[in-house]
């Protein structure tokens, strides 16, 4: 019943018209300069250790939902390889269709950096495309769960595929450098 509620008061984006030369469902990205990626806290993770699938929201900055993601992920390998696991992250639109899908294949733990803010710039490195960081989601939330938060900030005009691309290294920045094992 919770969660029919909570679902019930969640604004969508409004859906914008076809834009020429546009691939479907990114017409969202032409409107927007900035974007937030939310991790939906699981209570299953912190009251039984439990490695469920994550599930984001993406919203711009009025915080209108502009994309759902899910990971789809074996159980078996959330447990034996932690954040290295392999998995297929699909990005919904308001409507359900697969906008976009990314897949992660296993990756090696032997890097120990630890960046926080991720910069893409253009190929003179003087001008900032685009940045991605991790927001700080308060003490509690950031000790017990891994519910991250990032933020998107990249150009109005930057095109629409660098956007896409942006907000999917968020998150594979978010199980590269902040996701816990139980």
């Amino acid at each position: 019943m919770a969660s029919r509620n909570r679902q019930s008061m969640i604004q969508w984006m409004q859906t914008p018209g076809i834009i020429p030369n546009c691939p479907p469902g990114l017409e969202y990205l032409t409107q927007i300069n900035q974007l937030l990626v939310c991790q939906r806290f699981d209570l299953l993770e912190v009251l039984g250790c439990f490695a469920t699938s994550k599930k984001y929201e993406v919203m711009n900055n009025q915080g209108h939902r502009i994309y759902y993601a899910e990971e789809r992920s074996n159980c078996f390998l959330r447990y034996l390889c932690g954040p290295s696991r392999p998995f297929t992250m699909t990005i919904y639109d308001n409507v359900g269709r697969d906008v976009i899908t990314m897949h992660r294949t296993l990756r090696s733990s032997c890097c120990w950096r630890n960046c926080y803010v991720q910069k893409l710039l253009s190929l003179d490195e003087e001008i900032v495309l685009g940045k991605i960081s991790k927001k700080w989601a308060g003490f509690m939330r950031e000790l017990f769960t891994n519910a991250d938060k990032f933020g998107i900030q990249f150009p109005l005009d930057l095109d629409v595929k660098i956007k896409a691309l942006m907000l999917g290294a968020s998150f594979l920045i978010d199980y590269m450098y902040f996701e816990h094992w139980p």
